[in-house]
């Protein structure tokens, strides 16, 4: 087995405007990612996107994010979310991102 093997894939997750930084392993949620970085992130669901108190704005690298799954697209559609919006217990990363709340 060569070392190469055993990476782990990871990215780094910005939250702006605090300008904290975080690197994650692929597939962490958004949550997880804000709680790493030691920011408030609402949430009363648990991560089963019923709530939406854990929207976040997409500023950069949406395409580093998960697909939507249905129930994240119905209740966001619910929320008049705009296009940039994602629920942080749904998104997973997949490669560097930079999101923002109204509140931090």
């Amino acid at each position: 087995m060569d070392w190469d093997d055993l990476k782990v894939a990871t990215s780094t997750v910005r939250c702006e405007p605090a300008g904290r930084e975080v690197v994650v392993v692929h597939g962490t949620n958004l949550v997880e990612a804000v709680h790493q970085a030691r920011l408030p992130l609402g949430q009363s669901c648990n991560g089963l996107a019923l709530c939406g108190f854990c929207r976040v704005t997409v500023v950069a690298g949406a395409a580093n994010l998960t697909p939507q799954a249905a129930e994240e697209s119905r209740l966001l559609r619910t929320l008049h979310a705009r296009a940039d919006e994602r629920l942080a217990c749904c998104a997973r990363v997949v490669g560097p991102i930079t999101i923002t709340t109204d509140y931090w």
